[in-house]
């Protein structure tokens, strides 16, 4: 009889430390989901302020035809987030980048802050467009890091080209 609980007892011990030990496994890779989900949430809580946006009368968008050749397309990005974006960013007419892009920022010139227009000048020897073409607009831009990431944000537009 005193076999049966010196046995029982040892019995006890070794399965309270096996579900104790199991226990402490469980808790750390708890801790490493919560840890995971957090930094998912962050991240994706700053994407949800970064935005553009097209400015301006997509039925009156401005090209100049020059008589040497390059047309020039003039469009408006506004930064509808609340973060800022940087100037770095991909622009497509009707699915072609033009070769020649210059941009320039209002009011600021420098910083595209919250509520603030890009403006791009777009000509390429390739882009030949008459008074009333529609042309569909492409434009991915990346933000300033934002805790720690930079978030993509996109605009895509049919415009009608009105020459100036």
């Amino acid at each position: 009889m005193a076999d049966g609980g010196a046995s029982s007892f040892i019995m006890l011990v070794t399965a309270l430390l096996i579900s104790g030990s199991v226990s402490t496994i469980l808790i750390n890779e708890w801790a490493k989901v919560t840890r995971v989900v957090e930094i998912e949430e962050r991240k994706s809580s700053g994407a949800l302020g970064v935005s553009v946006d097209f400015a301006g009368d997509p039925m009156m968008v401005g090209f100049e035809n020059p008589a040497a050749g390059d047309d020039e397309v003039t469009v408006y990005v506004l930064n509808s987030g609340i973060y800022e974006m940087s100037t770095t960013f991909e622009f497509l007419i009707n699915g072609v980048a033009p070769g020649t892009i210059t941009t320039s920022i209002t009011p600021s010139g420098t910083d595209w802050l919250p509520g603030y227009l890009l403006q791009i000048k777009a000509s390429d020897n390739s882009l030949s467009y008459t008074d009333g073409d529609d042309a569909s607009l492409f434009f991915v831009g990346i933000s300033e890091t934002v805790q720690g990431y930079t978030h993509s944000a996109t605009m895509s537009k049919e415009v009608r080209l009105n020459e100036i």
